[in-house]
């Protein structure tokens, strides 16, 4: 018990001290080996059960942010989530007593194809991938444009693999010198790959210049009528002094008018005017609704974007939402308001809002301050911007079908962090957007309220990043998506080939199982 109990906490705590903020994603090469060790001589129910606590503890230890936000969401989190690893050691357990030492083989192809099923649903949460530790190291991760995150997930377990295979061999005096020729290569290849490709790196031709406006609003006092004026305030003051830099975009962060704000005519005519007086086109979050034919309400979580001289507004509503904090999973299927007056009652502060239904780039006019060149794709001096609202942009298939359908010139991530705290939740959700700059080529701007708002190149680079709580304006000249990637182009092949790899090697070891009976 106390052996198991070690075993199962060991590779919680590698994995959570793994992620950022910690720069230390080597520790992950090896946070597999105690699970690997735990599950050596379990079987069926034990082996789940033990699974089922390593999951329990990685979650804690990674995710115990979101009781910040929300007690519901971390109480489904810690109860769904380990599921997935109890998942992978049922089926890995079951190949070993199936075939043997020969299952460490198949190892990451379970644990990649796991992570691949953890991204679907409304409750999905791909939060904790063992890519994402992997961040902070730029040369390792360059081949995410043909793999996207997921193979980099695959390579981690599977150092992880060779390491438990080289260690047995040491225990058991038969060192043969193969694993080690494996690891080196398994380090060597990415690598070497990585180098070349930052070497050869070259940006792209056409930039333009970008305000990210951070304005370190409570969000606990953001959404109380009565200060709505002095948040707005905030906002206008920092919105004339970035202009002050000509930038040809001012991005403000996820809700920052915490108001029906196409609907609020006082508000509305207030942003409308400010954007006409510095003549620069805003990005910003806000709320919406509309009415179905039924005359009720749909609440959105949105992005709107102004042009000076025009009352034109472009919108888009964000499509996947946050689950028991954003909306109850699956109400389609439930007593919704009976759910949520008890969630309300409780104190508890599940939101009600709809799921966007259409992927939508925004779009505004160059201003010329950098000397853009023409092309002739470009239409009229048209900038195409994709938006990741908050927890869409941990979704790799969210962004990458922005960049394919509607071929942005680059994405923006707006957010609000602040719910938080000061916890590791913030660089956790900064240092993923580095993965969805590499999956598609495709330069990023994040403006986060409190923090962290930054600038990503399309090889993983993040510059201009500001503090926590505090208040900032950062302007940076940003090269805008010029090249179009494997995966891009052709999406999860890779972990497709990897589920179908996981799936076989089940049947097959059904039919062995099948043969020795």
């Amino acid at each position: 018990m106390k052996r198991n109990l070690t075993l199962s906490l060991l590779t919680g705590i590698l994995i959570a001290l793994a992620l950022p903020p910690f720069k230390t994603g080597f520790l992950a090469y090896g946070a597999l080996i105690p699970f690997f060790l735990l599950l050596e001589n379990k079987r069926g129910f034990e082996a789940f059960r033990w699974s089922y606590v390593t999951g329990l503890f990685i979650d804690i230890f990674s995710l115990f942010w979101i009781g910040w936000v929300t007690l519901p969401g971390l109480l489904g989190a810690l109860i769904a989530l380990p599921l997935f690893v109890a998942l992978f050691g049922v089926l890995h357990t079951f190949l070993l007593g199936r075939i043997s030492i020969y299952a460490y083989a198949l190892s990451p192809f379970l644990w990649t194809a796991i992570e691949y099923l953890q991204s679907f649903g409304e409750i999905a949460f791909p939060w904790t991938y063992l890519g994402y530790t992997q961040t902070y190291y730029l040369p390792l991760i360059q081949y995410a444009e043909f793999t996207g995150v997921y193979g980099v997930s695959f390579w981690v377990a599977g150092f992880n693999v060779i390491l438990f295979l080289l260690w047995k061999d040491f225990r058991q005096h038969q060192l043969k010198g193969i694993p080690i020729a494996i690891a080196v290569l398994w380090m060597v290849l990415p690598l070497s790959y990585g180098y070349y490709r930052l070497q050869t790196a070259c940006s792209s031709k056409e930039h333009i210049k970008i305000a990210l406006v951070q304005g370190n609003i409570d969000p606990f006092e953001k959404w109380d009528l009565d200060l709505y004026n002095r948040n707005f305030q905030v906002y206008d003051r920092l919105m004339r002094q970035a202009a002050q830099s000509e930038p040809d975009l001012i991005i403000w962060p996820e809700t920052a008018t915490p108001f029906y704000l196409r609907y609020e005519h006082k508000f509305r005519n207030r942003v409308h005017f400010l954007v006409d007086s510095i003549n620069i086109p805003l990005l910003t979050g806000s709320v919406d609704y509309s009415f179905d034919r039924e005359g009720n309400y749909k609440y959105y979580n949105s992005a709107f974007l102004f042009e000076p001289k025009t009352r034109r507004i472009q919108s888009y509503n964000k499509m996947q939402l946050v689950p028991f904090s954003e909306r109850v999973p699956y109400s389609q299927f439930l007593p919704v308001h009976l759910l949520q007056k008890f969630l309300y009652d409780l104190k508890l502060g599940v939101g009600d809002y709809t799921r966007g239904k259409k992927y939508k780039v925004l779009s505004f006019k160059y201003s010329g301050h950098l000397g853009i060149i023409r092309s002739s794709k470009r239409k009229n001096n048209e900038i195409r911007l994709a938006v990741a609202i908050c927890y869409e942009s941990v979704f790799p298939e969210i962004v990458r079908k922005f960049i394919q359908k509607k071929d942005a010139d680059f994405l923006a991530i707006i957010t609000n962090d602040a719910w938080f705290g000061k916890t590791t939740a913030p660089f956790q959700h900064a240092q993923i957007a580095v993965f969805r700059a590499i999956e598609n080529r495709v330069p990023v701007a994040r403006c986060a309220n409190t923090g962290i708002s930054c600038f990503i190149d399309a090889f993983g680079h993040v510059s201009s990043s500001t503090k926590l709580f505090r208040e900032a304006i950062v302007v940076h000249d940003l090269p805008l998506r010029d090249k179009v990637t494997f995966y891009t182009k052709h999406g999860n092949v890779f972990a497709r080939l990897v589920a179908i790899i996981a799936i076989f090697s089940l049947i097959t070891g059904l039919i062995v199982q099948r043969f020795q009976k």
